[in-house]
């Protein structure tokens, strides 16, 4: 109708106000009340805690109260369109209600996101942490085997020292005692002579470990061999030579008293070498039991780290499927609202009689004939001008 006399005044020419030309466009952007009725009709198929049979129902009732003008309703009709009203109402709530529950699951994740992030903050100290331990700790167990390696060199050499020592020791009382006895004993014997086989066997054994000049030893063993009643002037006198040999040797020989001396240090050493290694390696067992809890704490440290991103991840996902839910909530109260909720108050809205502009005859004009403008009807156009 608005656009039926917006074209008549334009055929005719005749002055429209700007009031008028503004309220053509704004009833030509309208829905007409028949859209608006059906776009309500269709909403109701849409109702989200209607049952089917209340959607038939409601459906009979926007029929029934909106399809016909408000003068013409009956006070059933009335009550229809009440009810109708209030199921779209309550639908406007329900969407309201849906579209705050995603608002607040959002702001929910940015809220956890937030706390996840202060963990993760947390979590990458500890493990910056955790590291320069691990490090420290890796550090004192090196410098603690590279300790016990040098007291376990140390032990051995004081281990070889004191078996020197014995033997040094063993040697100077065997090699003293040796010579007593052949001295004593086995050359008086081998001299006088008779069984005495033993003690050549002895002697010569002793001239084999000796130092003695090698002719005088080649005479000695010669005349050794021989039995007494045997041996000549020669060999007696080399017999008696050997005999002086083997007392300066004895002479010569040190006490035994410095070579026990010596091996009581050296027993002394080894026990000091003994404890300093038991001390090396208990520190050594303690800095590796230390670098083992460190690479624990390292690991677990690594652990919550991972599964501190992998939180932070997985609520930064939620709060994209969240933030996706709230603008399809949004977006669901907007048309509602913007469609069938404004279709609906189109239709609660009176309904205007618009009566068309006639064109008026050239030269002449009825004086019995008034047209609606100057008859007073409330037409857009007198309606948009008035004051």
């Amino acid at each position: 109708m608005a656009e039926g006399v917006c074209a008549d005044a334009k055929r005719t020419g005749s002055c429209v106000l700007p009031g008028a030309k503004r309220q053509c466009l704004e009833e030509r952007g309208r829905k007409s009340r028949s859209q608006c009725l059906t776009e309500v009709e269709q909403a109701v198929d849409q109702l989200l805690e209607v049952s089917s049979t209340g959607r038939d129902m409601l459906r009979l009732l926007v029929k029934g109260s909106y399809g016909c003008p408000d003068e013409e309703r009956h006070r059933y009709q009335d009550a229809a369109a009440r009810l109708v009203r209030e199921a779209f109402h309550d639908e406007e709530e329900l969407l309201h209600k849906r579209r705050q529950e995603a608002g607040d699951k959002a702001d929910a994740c940015r809220s956890f996101i937030e706390e996840r992030n202060g963990q993760l903050r947390s979590s990458r100290e500890d493990f910056t942490a955790s590291v320069s331990a691990f490090r420290e700790a890796k550090e004192a167990f090196l410098a603690d085997n590279q300790n016990l390696q040098q007291r376990r060199k140390a032990l051995d050499q004081s281990e070889e020292e004191l078996c020197r020592c014995h033997a040094k020791l063993k040697e100077v009382i065997g090699c003293k005692d040796q010579l007593q006895e052949a001295l004593d004993t086995r050359m008086p014997a081998i001299v006088q002579g008779g069984e005495v086989q033993e003690h050549v066997k002895a002697v010569c054994a002793l001239l084999a470990e000796v130092v003695l000049e090698d002719s005088l030893k080649t005479a000695a063993l010669s005349a050794l061999k021989l039995p007494a009643e045997d041996r000549g002037a020669f060999d007696k006198a080399v017999l008696e030579q050997l005999r002086g040999a083997l007392a300066r040797l004895l002479e010569a020989v040190p006490s035994a008293e410095d070579e026990k001396r010596a091996v009581e240090d050296a027993e002394t050493d080894k026990e000091a070498a003994t404890a300093a290694f038991a001390e090396a390696r208990l520190q050594q067992t303690r800095s590796a039991h230390g670098l083992r809890l460190a690479e624990l704490e390292l690991r677990h440290a690594q652990g919550a780290e991972g599964a501190a991103m992998e939180s932070l991840q997985d609520q930064e996902q939620e709060l994209k499927q969240q933030e996706l839910r709230l603008k399809a909530a949004e977006a669901t109260l907007h048309q509602f609202r913007n469609g069938p909720m404004a279709s609906l108050k189109v239709l609660e809205e009176p309904e205007v009689a618009v009566v068309p502009l006639r064109t008026p005859t050239k030269g002449k004009q009825d004086s019995h004939v008034h047209d609606a403008a100057s008859a007073g009807v409330p037409t857009p156009v007198r309606a948009a001008s008035a004051p």
